[in-house]
Protein backbone atom coordinates (compact mmCIF):
# COMPACT_ATOMS: atom_id res chain seq x y z
CA UNK A 1 0.00 0.00 0.00
CA UNK A 2 1.32 3.75 -1.11
CA UNK A 3 1.28 6.38 1.95
CA UNK A 4 0.57 9.91 0.38
CA UNK A 5 -2.23 10.10 -1.29
CA UNK A 6 -4.05 12.45 0.57
CA UNK A 7 -3.05 16.48 -0.45
CA UNK A 8 -1.73 18.95 2.40
CA UNK A 9 -2.52 22.71 1.92
CA UNK A 10 -1.24 25.37 3.81
CA UNK A 11 -4.11 28.00 5.17
CA UNK A 12 -1.85 30.76 5.52
CA UNK A 13 -3.13 32.95 2.46
CA UNK A 14 -6.81 31.66 3.22
CA UNK A 15 -6.36 33.47 6.86
CA UNK A 16 -4.08 36.37 6.44
CA UNK A 17 -4.20 36.58 2.02
CA UNK A 18 -5.77 38.82 -0.30
CA UNK A 19 -9.13 38.10 -1.58
CA UNK A 20 -7.51 36.52 -4.40
CA UNK A 21 -5.89 33.92 -2.42
CA UNK A 22 -8.61 33.51 -0.20
CA UNK A 23 -10.27 32.13 -3.21
CA UNK A 24 -7.71 30.15 -4.63
CA UNK A 25 -7.27 28.31 -0.98
CA UNK A 26 -10.58 27.70 -1.23
CA UNK A 27 -10.97 25.85 -4.54
CA UNK A 28 -8.18 24.04 -3.95
CA UNK A 29 -9.99 22.71 -0.44
CA UNK A 30 -13.26 21.81 -2.07
CA UNK A 31 -10.94 19.80 -4.75
CA UNK A 32 -9.56 17.38 -2.23
CA UNK A 33 -12.91 17.28 -0.07
CA UNK A 34 -14.65 16.04 -3.55
CA UNK A 35 -11.90 13.83 -4.89
CA UNK A 36 -10.28 12.09 -1.68
CA UNK A 37 -12.60 13.20 1.07
CA UNK A 38 -9.92 13.95 3.38
CA UNK A 39 -7.12 16.76 3.77
CA UNK A 40 -3.73 18.06 5.58
CA UNK A 41 -3.99 21.22 6.49
CA UNK A 42 -0.76 23.01 7.73
CA UNK A 43 -0.93 27.04 9.58
CA UNK A 44 -4.01 26.04 10.26
CA UNK A 45 -3.88 29.03 13.75
CA UNK A 46 -3.68 26.61 16.52
CA UNK A 47 0.16 26.48 17.39
CA UNK A 48 2.12 23.22 17.56
CA UNK A 49 3.10 24.23 21.67
CA UNK A 50 -0.99 24.37 21.81
CA UNK A 51 -1.27 21.02 19.91
CA UNK A 52 1.38 19.85 22.13
CA UNK A 53 0.26 21.09 25.29
CA UNK A 54 -3.50 19.01 24.47
CA UNK A 55 -0.94 15.71 23.75
CA UNK A 56 0.50 16.09 26.94
CA UNK A 57 -2.65 16.65 28.58
CA UNK A 58 -4.36 13.31 26.79
CA UNK A 59 -1.73 11.14 28.53
CA UNK A 60 -1.77 12.80 32.04
CA UNK A 61 -6.00 11.71 31.73
CA UNK A 62 -5.64 8.41 30.46
CA UNK A 63 -2.95 7.43 33.43
CA UNK A 64 -5.26 9.11 36.13
CA UNK A 65 -6.37 5.81 38.35
CA UNK A 66 -9.44 3.96 36.80
CA UNK A 67 -11.17 5.10 40.30
CA UNK A 68 -10.87 8.81 39.13
CA UNK A 69 -11.66 7.58 35.51
CA UNK A 70 -14.76 5.87 36.61
CA UNK A 71 -16.26 9.19 38.70
CA UNK A 72 -16.74 10.72 34.79
CA UNK A 73 -17.95 7.56 33.08
CA UNK A 74 -20.09 7.87 29.63
CA UNK A 75 -23.16 6.44 30.87
CA UNK A 76 -24.11 3.05 29.30
CA UNK A 77 -26.63 4.26 26.67
CA UNK A 78 -26.05 6.86 24.28
CA UNK A 79 -26.44 10.33 26.34
CA UNK A 80 -25.11 12.52 27.45
CA UNK A 81 -22.03 11.93 25.20
CA UNK A 82 -19.68 13.28 27.65
CA UNK A 83 -16.96 12.02 29.80
CA UNK A 84 -14.63 8.81 30.59
CA UNK A 85 -15.28 5.40 27.48
CA UNK A 86 -13.88 2.92 29.21
CA UNK A 87 -12.58 -0.20 26.27
CA UNK A 88 -14.82 -1.89 24.70
CA UNK A 89 -17.84 -0.21 25.74
CA UNK A 90 -18.52 1.55 22.42
CA UNK A 91 -18.82 -1.12 19.24
CA UNK A 92 -17.94 1.22 16.27
CA UNK A 93 -18.28 -1.94 13.84
CA UNK A 94 -22.12 -1.12 14.62
CA UNK A 95 -21.76 1.63 12.33
CA UNK A 96 -19.29 0.13 9.33
CA UNK A 97 -21.26 1.13 6.11
CA UNK A 98 -24.68 2.54 8.46
CA UNK A 99 -24.22 5.25 6.09
CA UNK A 100 -24.48 3.10 3.36
CA UNK A 101 -28.19 1.35 4.18
CA UNK A 102 -26.72 -1.66 5.55
CA UNK A 103 -26.84 -2.57 9.18
CA UNK A 104 -24.17 -5.05 11.10
CA UNK A 105 -24.73 -8.31 10.44
CA UNK A 106 -21.86 -10.79 12.78
CA UNK A 107 -19.62 -10.54 14.98
CA UNK A 108 -18.64 -7.32 16.89
CA UNK A 109 -15.19 -5.96 17.00
CA UNK A 110 -13.76 -4.95 20.30
CA UNK A 111 -12.28 -1.59 20.16
CA UNK A 112 -9.23 -1.53 22.06
CA UNK A 113 -9.70 2.38 23.41
CA UNK A 114 -10.61 4.51 25.31
CA UNK A 115 -11.73 8.20 25.12
CA UNK A 116 -12.82 11.23 27.13
CA UNK A 117 -15.07 13.28 25.45
CA UNK A 118 -16.12 17.36 25.54
CA UNK A 119 -18.94 19.15 24.48
CA UNK A 120 -19.06 23.15 24.47
CA UNK A 121 -18.45 24.99 27.84
CA UNK A 122 -22.19 26.45 27.05
CA UNK A 123 -24.07 23.56 25.64
CA UNK A 124 -27.92 23.79 26.92
CA UNK A 125 -28.49 20.55 26.79
CA UNK A 126 -25.57 18.57 28.08
CA UNK A 127 -22.99 19.35 30.65
CA UNK A 128 -19.52 18.42 30.91
CA UNK A 129 -17.73 15.94 33.57
CA UNK A 130 -14.62 17.66 34.42
CA UNK A 131 -12.23 15.51 37.12
CA UNK A 132 -11.87 18.05 39.92
CA UNK A 133 -8.64 20.47 40.28
CA UNK A 134 -7.24 17.81 43.02
CA UNK A 135 -7.85 15.66 40.48
CA UNK A 136 -6.33 17.02 37.68
CA UNK A 137 -5.43 20.40 37.91
CA UNK A 138 -5.54 22.69 34.86
CA UNK A 139 -7.26 20.12 33.07
CA UNK A 140 -10.93 21.46 32.54
CA UNK A 141 -9.66 25.56 31.79
CA UNK A 142 -7.04 24.01 28.74
CA UNK A 143 -9.75 21.41 27.20
CA UNK A 144 -11.82 24.49 27.01
CA UNK A 145 -9.39 27.10 25.36
CA UNK A 146 -8.57 23.92 23.35
CA UNK A 147 -12.23 23.17 22.03
CA UNK A 148 -12.21 27.12 21.02
CA UNK A 149 -9.43 26.90 18.99
CA UNK A 150 -10.52 23.88 16.89
CA UNK A 151 -13.97 25.50 16.73
CA UNK A 152 -12.04 28.46 15.48
CA UNK A 153 -10.44 26.25 12.01
CA UNK A 154 -13.99 24.61 11.71
CA UNK A 155 -15.83 27.81 10.86
CA UNK A 156 -12.32 28.71 8.96
CA UNK A 157 -13.05 25.96 6.87
CA UNK A 158 -16.77 26.61 6.34
CA UNK A 159 -16.12 29.92 5.26
CA UNK A 160 -13.80 28.58 2.61
CA UNK A 161 -16.43 26.00 1.21
CA UNK A 162 -19.13 28.74 2.03
CA UNK A 163 -16.90 31.16 -0.81
CA UNK A 164 -16.90 28.16 -3.38
CA UNK A 165 -19.83 27.14 -3.11
CA UNK A 166 -22.18 30.05 -2.65
CA UNK A 167 -23.89 31.61 -5.42
CA UNK A 168 -25.78 34.86 -5.75
CA UNK A 169 -29.64 32.75 -6.35
CA UNK A 170 -29.29 29.98 -4.20
CA UNK A 171 -26.86 31.15 -1.31
CA UNK A 172 -25.23 28.29 1.07
CA UNK A 173 -24.98 29.34 4.27
CA UNK A 174 -23.36 26.75 6.33
CA UNK A 175 -21.76 28.32 9.24
CA UNK A 176 -25.53 29.96 10.05
CA UNK A 177 -26.71 26.41 10.50
CA UNK A 178 -23.44 25.44 13.26
CA UNK A 179 -24.91 28.21 15.33
CA UNK A 180 -25.25 27.72 18.23
CA UNK A 181 -22.38 25.36 18.62
CA UNK A 182 -22.82 21.68 19.69
CA UNK A 183 -19.76 20.28 18.37
CA UNK A 184 -17.55 17.53 20.46
CA UNK A 185 -13.99 17.21 21.05
CA UNK A 186 -12.69 13.38 22.10
CA UNK A 187 -9.28 12.29 23.54
CA UNK A 188 -8.05 9.30 22.60
CA UNK A 189 -5.79 6.92 24.01
CA UNK A 190 -5.16 3.46 22.30
CA UNK A 191 -3.21 1.04 25.09
CA UNK A 192 -0.50 -1.09 24.26
CA UNK A 193 -2.01 -4.24 21.90
CA UNK A 194 -0.94 -7.77 21.25
CA UNK A 195 -0.42 -7.62 17.20
CA UNK A 196 -2.11 -11.14 17.35
CA UNK A 197 -4.97 -9.90 18.49
CA UNK A 198 -5.46 -7.86 15.65
CA UNK A 199 -4.84 -10.10 13.38
CA UNK A 200 -7.36 -11.73 14.50
CA UNK A 201 -10.18 -10.33 13.53
CA UNK A 202 -11.76 -10.14 16.33
CA UNK A 203 -10.34 -6.56 17.64
CA UNK A 204 -9.54 -3.18 16.06
CA UNK A 205 -8.42 -0.22 17.72
CA UNK A 206 -11.67 1.34 15.51
CA UNK A 207 -13.28 -0.31 13.37
CA UNK A 208 -14.47 1.06 9.85
CA UNK A 209 -17.08 3.98 9.95
CA UNK A 210 -18.08 7.68 8.99
CA UNK A 211 -18.46 10.25 11.23
CA UNK A 212 -21.49 12.24 11.90
CA UNK A 213 -20.89 15.98 11.40
CA UNK A 214 -19.94 18.73 9.16
CA UNK A 215 -16.11 18.12 9.06
CA UNK A 216 -14.01 16.37 11.34
CA UNK A 217 -10.46 17.57 12.87
CA UNK A 218 -8.10 15.23 13.62
CA UNK A 219 -4.21 15.69 15.27
CA UNK A 220 -2.82 12.24 15.79
CA UNK A 221 0.85 11.36 17.02
CA UNK A 222 3.34 9.40 14.89
CA UNK A 223 2.62 5.68 15.78
CA UNK A 224 0.30 4.95 12.61
CA UNK A 225 -2.31 2.83 12.07
CA UNK A 226 -5.22 5.35 10.64
CA UNK A 227 -6.13 3.88 7.15
CA UNK A 228 -8.98 5.91 5.03
CA UNK A 229 -11.29 4.40 1.93
CA UNK A 230 -10.09 4.29 -1.58
CA UNK A 231 -12.52 6.60 -3.57
CA UNK A 232 -10.80 5.63 -6.52
CA UNK A 233 -11.12 1.90 -5.53
CA UNK A 234 -13.89 1.69 -3.21
CA UNK A 235 -13.50 -0.96 -0.65
CA UNK A 236 -9.76 -0.95 -0.53
CA UNK A 237 -8.00 1.28 2.41
CA UNK A 238 -4.71 3.34 2.52
CA UNK A 239 -2.53 4.25 5.44
CA UNK A 240 -2.66 8.12 6.46
CA UNK A 241 -0.01 9.10 8.29
CA UNK A 242 1.00 12.74 9.25
CA UNK A 243 4.45 14.60 9.16
CA UNK A 244 4.02 15.94 12.87
CA UNK A 245 1.61 16.02 15.62
CA UNK A 246 0.29 19.62 14.32
CA UNK A 247 -0.33 18.33 10.73
CA UNK A 248 -4.64 19.11 11.36
CA UNK A 249 -6.13 15.88 9.31
CA UNK A 250 -10.05 16.89 7.76
CA UNK A 251 -12.06 14.70 6.89
CA UNK A 252 -16.00 15.08 5.66
CA UNK A 253 -18.97 13.56 7.92
CA UNK A 254 -22.46 12.40 7.14
CA UNK A 255 -24.20 15.67 7.62
CA UNK A 256 -21.87 17.50 4.78
CA UNK A 257 -22.54 14.94 2.54
CA UNK A 258 -26.05 15.14 3.29
CA UNK A 259 -26.00 18.72 3.24
CA UNK A 260 -24.43 19.09 -0.48
CA UNK A 261 -26.61 16.15 -1.37
CA UNK A 262 -23.60 14.28 -2.47
CA UNK A 263 -21.25 16.60 -3.94
CA UNK A 264 -19.15 16.12 -0.84
CA UNK A 265 -18.91 12.81 0.60
CA UNK A 266 -18.61 11.34 3.96
CA UNK A 267 -15.51 8.18 3.98
CA UNK A 268 -14.88 5.10 5.76
CA UNK A 269 -11.85 5.13 7.98
CA UNK A 270 -10.38 2.91 10.41
CA UNK A 271 -7.43 2.47 12.84
CA UNK A 272 -5.73 -0.91 12.84
CA UNK A 273 -2.21 -2.17 12.50
CA UNK A 274 0.35 0.49 10.79
CA UNK A 275 1.74 -0.63 7.71
CA UNK A 276 4.96 -1.04 9.28
CA UNK A 277 3.67 -4.04 11.07
CA UNK A 278 1.38 -5.65 9.47
CA UNK A 279 4.24 -8.27 8.36
CA UNK A 280 4.87 -8.94 12.20
CA UNK A 281 3.32 -11.71 13.70
CA UNK A 282 4.23 -11.19 17.10
CA UNK A 283 4.57 -8.37 19.77
CA UNK A 284 2.78 -5.69 21.49
CA UNK A 285 2.01 -2.53 19.18
CA UNK A 286 2.73 0.44 21.28
CA UNK A 287 -0.03 2.68 22.29
CA UNK A 288 -1.61 5.71 20.49
CA UNK A 289 -2.79 8.77 20.98
CA UNK A 290 -4.94 11.81 19.27
CA UNK A 291 -6.90 14.21 19.86
CA UNK A 292 -10.20 14.76 17.26
CA UNK A 293 -13.08 17.72 17.17
CA UNK A 294 -16.44 16.38 15.65
CA UNK A 295 -17.99 19.73 14.09
CA UNK A 296 -21.58 19.45 13.74
CA UNK A 297 -24.93 21.35 12.75
CA UNK A 298 -26.58 22.13 15.55
CA UNK A 299 -29.20 19.85 17.02
CA UNK A 300 -32.82 21.46 15.91
CA UNK A 301 -31.25 22.37 12.04
CA UNK A 302 -32.47 19.92 9.05
CA UNK A 303 -29.27 18.23 7.47
CA UNK A 304 -31.72 17.51 4.23
CA UNK A 305 -30.58 18.44 1.22
CA UNK A 306 -29.50 22.79 0.78
CA UNK A 307 -31.52 24.31 -2.38
CA UNK A 308 -27.95 25.24 -3.99
CA UNK A 309 -27.82 21.19 -4.44
CA UNK A 310 -31.04 20.16 -5.39
CA UNK A 311 -32.69 20.65 -8.99
CA UNK A 312 -35.00 17.90 -11.81
CA UNK A 313 -31.58 16.56 -12.56
CA UNK A 314 -30.52 16.52 -9.02
CA UNK A 315 -33.27 15.62 -6.86
CA UNK A 316 -32.58 15.08 -3.10
CA UNK A 317 -31.41 12.22 -2.15
CA UNK A 318 -31.84 12.25 1.46
CA UNK A 319 -35.17 13.33 3.60
CA UNK A 320 -36.25 15.76 5.85
CA UNK A 321 -34.24 15.06 9.26
CA UNK A 322 -32.90 17.16 12.29
CA UNK A 323 -29.20 17.07 13.21
CA UNK A 324 -29.80 15.88 16.24
CA UNK A 325 -31.93 13.04 14.76
CA UNK A 326 -29.27 11.73 12.35
CA UNK A 327 -26.50 11.95 15.82
CA UNK A 328 -29.33 10.31 18.16
CA UNK A 329 -29.34 6.98 15.51
CA UNK A 330 -25.77 6.32 14.95
CA UNK A 331 -25.19 7.00 18.63
CA UNK A 332 -28.04 4.64 20.17
CA UNK A 333 -26.35 1.87 17.50
CA UNK A 334 -22.63 2.14 19.12
CA UNK A 335 -23.88 2.41 22.70
CA UNK A 336 -27.42 0.89 22.55
CA UNK A 337 -30.58 3.11 23.92
CA UNK A 338 -31.24 4.85 27.18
Amino acid sequence: MKTGQVSTLDMTNFRRGSEKERLSFANELLKCLSTQGFVKLVNHGVSDQAVEKAFEMNGAFFKLPKSIKEKYKHPECANPNRGWVAPGQEDSSAITDFEKGEDKDGMSKFDVKESFDIGAPDDALYDNMWPTEDEFPGFCSYMEIFYNMMQDVHLDILRALELVLDTPETPVKLIKQCTPNVSEMRLNSYPPVKIGDLKSGRYNRISEHTDFGTVTLLFQDSVGGLEIEDQSNMGTYFPVECETKSTLLVNIGDTLQRLTNDRLTSVSHRVTLPISKQDVEHGTLEERRSVVYFAKVSRDQSIAPLESFVSEEEPAKYPEMSAFAWNQMKLEKIYGVC
